[in-house]
């Protein structure tokens, strides 16, 4: 097992690493935490986490999110969970939903006069530079313990909530969200079904990939980012055709960690994660299936706006032979690539049209207004404006 330490929180790896969850908790003070997760029914991984804690001598109390996309309920419902079970510290199980709502619960237990949520959101305008000093630092400690290849939100300081009443998704900061340690343990990675493993991968794909070629420029976000591009590359589709193949499934586990730190690092996202986030804010659709349905018409119309990158990545996360092309070229053979890895993975044409979940050209309109807004748009490879975002939604119906 390794663990890590750094800016961005402390994270354990390697198979068994869930073995620790009580004894991390202890030391993060934790006597009663409340355990955040949706469920994960079937899988056992509850109980089981609740009985290593139990013989650590820390009791626990669940709350269930109700979505696969946290919402701004499940925040305010976590507040009262909380106090109620008279908890003093949080246990995390799952993934980026499980995570990011305990981050915000945490967030509002330290800013209780906050009653609108969104007034505190990450965006563009207002600069989310002015609002974050706003924030009061997060309460409690935060144990996360991760089941899933996609977000990273176990190790990050970024949560993501959806306000359903007017289908917007927007991210939230604040200091001392990062949880105290994230726990990723490749055994509890093999749970996920085909399509979530598929799925979650393509996230941790997007986040290498987002980083890589992120105006922002990052150079340390690069070198990361080019190297879990290149595990997503090699094992995603091995893993989520068979999740006890014991090597993808730990190439994974650190693609997964990779990643998210391409992101929390700042390398930026870019509009993959700006277009997607807000499909999801219509119809609750699984945040990594909402990036694969991004991915292939932003890389496409990204690419001459970051040749290099794109060319990069074909050759060394791809090992594409791109001698004898020109920088356009060998980025052409990337979003070809990209292209493929989705569709090898299960998630094909008609898995990718709006329509095919019921959206239509007003919603395409609401979700262009709100997505150059977001986050991540701050990363992008190219200017974007709102009639790019609605050129592109039209694109998927």
């Amino acid at each position: 097992m390794h663990v890590i330490g750094g800016f961005n929180g402390s994270e354990a790896i390697g198979w068994g690493a869930v073995k620790i969850t009580g004894e991390q908790c202890k030391l993060a003070g934790i006597k009663h935490a409340l355990l955040v997760t949706t469920g994960l029914k079937g899988t056992g991984i509850i109980d089981e986490v609740q009985s290593i804690c139990t013989h650590a001598g820390v009791e626990t109390t669940i709350f269930k999110v109700g979505q696969t996309n946290p919402r701004e309920e499940d925040v305010f419902n976590g507040v009262k969970a909380f106090k109620d079970a008279g908890a003093d510290g949080f246990l995390s199980v799952g993934g980026g939903s499980s995570h990011d709502t305990t981050k915000m619960i945490r967030m509002m237990l330290a800013n209780p006069e906050v009653t609108d949520m969104k007034e505190k959101a990450a965006v563009l305008d207002p600069s989310f530079m002015e609002v974050i000093p706003t924030i009061k630092p997060c309460l409690y400690a935060q144990v996360a313990v991760n089941t899933t290849t996609g977000t990273g939100a176990e190790m990050t300081g970024f949560a993501v909530v959806t306000d359903w009443e007017k289908h917007w998704k927007y991210v939230l900061v604040a200091a001392n969200m990062i949880p105290t340690i994230g726990i990723l343990d490749p055994a509890l990675l093999r749970t996920m079904p085909q399509n979530i493993a598929a799925q979650s991968g393509i996230d941790c794909f997007v986040h290498s990939m987002g980083g890589f070629v992120s105006r922002l420029g990052n150079q340390l976000a690069k070198a990361v980012g080019m190297r879990g591009a290149k595990l997503c590359w090699e094992n995603l589709a091995e893993f989520s055709y068979n999740r006890l193949n014991d090597k993808a499934c730990e190439a994974m586990a650190w693609a997964q960690y990779l990643g998210a730190m391409t992101y929390a690092m700042g390398g930026g996202l870019g509009m993959i994660h700006g277009l997607a986030h807000q499909i999801s804010a219509m119809n609750d659709l699984h945040h990594g299936l909402t990036n694969a349905m991004t991915m292939v018409p932003v890389v496409k119309r990204n690419y001459v706006a970051a040749p290099d990158g794109y060319a990069e990545l074909a050759r060394h996360a791809m090992s594409v032979d791109t001698s004898g092309m020109d920088r356009f070229q060998a980025a052409e053979i990337a979003v070809e690539k990209i292209e493929y890895l989705r569709n090898v993975v299960g998630i094909d044409d008609e898995a990718c049209k709006l329509s095919t979940y019921g959206l239509t050209e007003a919603d395409c309109k609401h979700m262009a207004g709100n997505s150059v807004n977001d986050l991540c748009n701050e990363g992008s490879a190219r200017d974007w404006t709102v009639e790019d975002s609605f050129e592109v939604y039209m694109s998927m119906m």
